[in-house]
């Protein structure tokens, strides 16, 4: 069975990365082309390239953590092994999706964030690269409770 990683950035996708070896660690970067929210104002171009190269399109910003970035820069070095950096639409792109709009995200709401910007990319690069049935790891936060129990529920 083909292993996937899906890595946030967070303790427990960088726990997942390095204790369970995959043979795809990937991470899905959420995206803005607003200019003024430029990825550390200018202050790190070389770094904010290399963003843009591994995603194959220009990197403005992020509405992560700026810190995101160098987490799985370092991660990646950990572990010893690729890190496949993915993104979809940008997050300007989904909140104005069609005549009627998306919902802001909320923990109460719609959790479109976590499908349209995480889970999309990561399904279209897999079946790009004609990559069949994976087993996906992904790692829960300790206050997500909820979620891993909805997780088991579909298993």
């Amino acid at each position: 069975m083909i292993t996937v990683n899906s890595i946030s950035g967070g303790k427990s996708s960088a726990y997942v990365a390095a204790n369970h070896p995959a043979d795809y660690n990937v991470f899905c970067l959420v995206r803005t082309n607003d200019q003024k929210l430029l990825w550390q104002k200018g202050k790190d171009e070389k770094t904010r390239q290399l963003v843009s190269d591994k995603l194959g399109v220009e990197f403005i910003g992020t509405l992560e953590q700026d810190e995101i970035i160098y987490t799985i820069l370092d991660l990646e070095q950990f572990i010893g092994s690729e890190i496949k950096w993915l993104t979809g639409k940008t997050f300007d792109k989904i909140i104005k999706k069609g005549k009627e709009g998306m919902f802001l995200p909320s923990k109460e709401g719609f959790r479109f964030c976590t499908t349209e910007m995480k889970i999309l990319p990561i399904y279209q690069y897999l079946r790009r690269n004609k990559i069949g049935i994976v087993e996906s790891r992904i790692g829960f936060r300790a206050d997500e409770r909820e979620r891993v129990e909805e997780k088991k529920a579909t298993l």
